[in-house]
């Protein structure tokens, strides 16, 4: 333990390391708790040494094979307290240390805690200053939002006027603004209709063999979205595809998730960053894909030191969208993610470049031709590129698509024009203004001085010393042209007042107004299907990055069929290729797993949890879940078409066959015990009992079953009568029967 001990006084500074030696010692014991956590099985890779030079595979978001970087705090290992002794936390903690300085030698520069500033200390008056001088040029860069935000505050304490005059005095309202907000409600009304109908999947296997994984996708892809915080990113794409015409997804992996195990991350995707070949009207036809971003230089030198000094490319060609804050691209450079498709081995794969400039930061195809045996089959195995569009009316030639922006601006302009024509014409007419001649001697401050009761003037008051300014009356036909436009612009959206919850004067009955609100909806149904559609494409983009990346099993809390939580362990085995069993003069093939995905809503709204309460209060009163009824509600239910209506089926079936069997009991113990009423007495009550744990009235339960066994039985004592079948017994025999069939 010498060894161990001479590391820690290291660590603390008392005592250095220099003999090589020591050093192979040092290596060795570090290598046996490698070989000791992996014998353990607690990790499912090696730890690498933090002075190796990190795999240009994780620096680009692809995860490394086999090895699992851990993170460190002061002198533990996260995901490892309590796992190691304090002497093998040691030994890890100098060797980290020791690969830093081995950078800090090879690059020149120092580690912090040696040679930072006087004392070792970090945090020199440079660097604070630095920091000053980045917050004030964030701060200079935010003023335009804090001034927004104080104003907006100021109206919510209703100090409006303290605001207006202050507007007044500085120039800044020079006349009164003239946008109105009707685009911008029908634009948040679409997207509430979206929300509300915010998708799940049902994943459906294509063969009887895959329905175990399915049900486990199921379950285990909602939580993978879940964990990417999705239903946030969804809704900021609604705003997207209503506003642009286009919303964008991104599905990538991201080797930085989960502690260095990396995990599935899905983005909303800035549509003036991705650039398509032109004319093509999917981005999957497309033969180049490009997204860029800017990042600043400062991160792209400490990641990449190869990059300093060299030229970084041109860093303006990107559009920007217009913001409350000032951009400041001095210290950004451009970096670019191409993404292109090849055909190898007769199919088509995808590839992946990052660069920058000239500078190339990773490539996979490079990669694969050096032997890497994973991206042979390209960067992302399923050929597609990692984004999927959303377009809310498409147009031929382009895969992005109008909005209602683009399709509702003129009626808005219109709008707005008018808007501000008649504001101005109200102000002036309850403002008025006179023409005052100038040898007409009126004191203009105190007859502009609502408080002063007398007014002086220099001289006799004639009849034009002071004239009011006449403005017209605009009349009525302005304000209908007003209204015109504003139902245009409601109707063109498709958010009238009816889909807001408004009715038309006249329609008072429910079902009158159920069908206008289900008329006027189409629209908003329309836009949700094809959201249901990109909805789909992401589902098979997360299944196949599953198929592809999750060999190490992972943890996921499910819920169960019985509505509890669950734990479940889940890795990709069941998602590659398999084997199938070879048929009579047939060689074995292969087959991949394959899926169907059905999406459906998971949320309801208010008016559609109302009805569907409704329809199970009248399946109740109706009879459907009484157990003597179950063939005819049966025969009902499949007439039907409504939400959960397989489930229904399923749980009737399974009552019905409980009390055929539960009936068939009931005959075999009255034949058994014909001589013991005492018997038949107690076993009626267990019976009973059983019954109303499985939800059985007890008018039509086991009493019932008991009183048509003994009618069902003869004189002589035959269970079956007259030497047939009991009908109940031969309807569970075909149901048995039926459900032993395969689909």
């Amino acid at each position: 333990m010498a060894v161990f001990d001479r590391m820690r006084d290291r660590l603390r500074g008392q005592q250095p390391i220099g003999a090589a030696e020591e050093m192979q010692q040092i290596r060795g014991a570090r290598d046996g708790i490698q070989r000791n956590m992996q014998m353990d099985g607690m990790l499912p890779g090696g730890v690498p040494t933090m002075g190796e030079a990190q795999d240009p595979a994780q620096q680009t978001g692809r995860k490394k094979r086999g090895t699992v970087p851990l993170q460190h705090s002061g002198a533990s290992i996260d995901g490892l307290e309590g796992s190691l002794t304090q002497e093998a936390q040691d030994a890890y903690m100098l060797g980290r240390r020791m690969g830093l300085e081995s950078l800090a030698e090879m690059s020149g520069q120092s580690i912090p805690g040696e040679g930072a500033g006087a004392g070792g200390r970090i945090m020199t008056k440079e660097r604070l200053n630095s920091a000053m001088n980045t917050l004030l040029r964030y701060r200079s860069g935010k003023s335009s939002v804090n001034d927004r935000i104080k104003k907006s505050q100021e109206w919510w304490k209703l100090n409006n006027w303290d605001v207006i005059e202050r507007m007044m005095k500085s120039g800044s309202l020079t006349e009164i603004p003239k946008a109105t907000a009707w685009l911008w409600y029908s634009i948040i009304s679409k997207h509430a209709d979206a929300m509300d109908s915010y998708p799940e999947p049902n994943i459906l296997p294509r063969v009887q063999d895959d329905e175990a994984e399915a049900k486990q996708l199921s379950s285990i892809v909602p939580v993978a979205m879940e964990m990417n915080d999705f239903e946030k990113t969804y809704s900021a794409v609604q705003y997207q595809k209503l506003r642009e015409g286009t919303g964008a997804y991104g599905v990538f992996w991201d080797s930085s998730k989960a502690g260095g195990l990396g995990d599935i991350a899905i983005t909303k995707v800035n549509m003036l960053n991705l650039y398509w070949e032109p004319g093509v009207n999917e981005i999957q036809d497309s033969r180049n894909l490009f997204f860029t971003t800017y990042v600043d230089k400062e991160e792209l030198y400490e990641e990449y030191p190869q990059l300093k000094g060299k030229p970084l490319g041109d860093k303006h060609f990107i559009d920007q969208y217009k913001t409350d804050d000032n951009l400041d691209l001095q210290n950004k450079a451009v970096v670019i993610d191409w993404y292109y498709k090849k055909r190898m081995n007769g199919r088509r794969v995808l590839h992946y470049c990052k660069f920058v400039g000239t500078e190339c930061l990773y490539s996979s195809e490079e990669l694969a031709m050096q032997g890497d045996e994973d991206l042979m089959e390209g960067y992302y195995h399923d050929g597609n590129y990692p984004f999927v569009l959303d377009t809310l009316f498409p147009v031929e030639g382009s895969p992005a698509g109008y909005g209602y922006t683009d399709i509702a601006v003129g009626e808005q302009i219109k709008t707005d024009l008018l808007d501000d024509a008649m504001t101005l014409n109200a102000i002036m007419r309850s403002r008025p203004r006179y023409f005052s001649r100038q040898d007409g001697g009126i004191n203009e401050e105190e007859f502009m001085n609502l408080q002063k009761a007398i007014i002086h003037t220099n001289s006799n008051l004639g009849q034009d010393s002071l004239r009011p300014v006449e403005v017209p009356d605009l009349g009525g036909g302005a304000m209908n042209m007003l209204q015109h436009h504003i139902d245009a612009i409601k109707y063109i959206t498709g958010s009238t007042d009816v889909v807001n919850g408004s009715t038309p004067q006249g329609v008072t009955a429910a079902s009158g107004i159920a069908a206008l609100q289900e008329a006027a909806g189409k629209t908003s149904k329309d836009s949700n299907k094809a959201a249901y559609r990109v909805y789909r494409e992401l589902v098979y983009m997360v299944i196949e990055r599953l198929r592809q990346f999750y060999s190490v099993p992972r943890i996921f809390r499910i819920i169960g069929d019985q509505g509890k939580k669950e734990y479940v362990q889940y890795d990709n085995s069941g998602l590659q290729v398999q084997q199938i069993p070879n048929l009579p003069g047939q060689e074995p093939g292969l087959r991949l797993p394959v899926f169907d995905i059905e999406v459906q809503a998971q949320r309801e709204t208010v008016f559609n949890k109302m009805a569907n309460n409704e329809l199970g209060v009248q399946f109740w009163g109706m009879g459907i879940f009484n157990p003597q009824l179950v063939d005819q509600s049966l025969m009902l239910l499949k007439m039907m078409d409504f939400r959960g209506k397989e489930e229904l089926i399923d749980q009737l079936e399974q009552q019905g066959t409980i009390r055929e069997v539960l009936a068939m009991v009931a005959q075999i113990a009255l034949q058994a015990t014909a001589d013991k009423p005492a018997i038949q007495a107690q076993l009626a009550q267990v019976l009973q009992g059983v019954a109303a744990d499985i939800g059985m009235q007890s008018g039509g339960g086991v009493g019932g079953m008991m009183d048509q066994s003994r009618q069902s039985m003869d004189n002589s004592g035959n269970m079956f009568g007259r030497g047939q079948e009991n009908a109940i017994v031969s309807n569970a025999r075909d149901r048995v029967q039926q459900a032993s069939r395969p689909a």
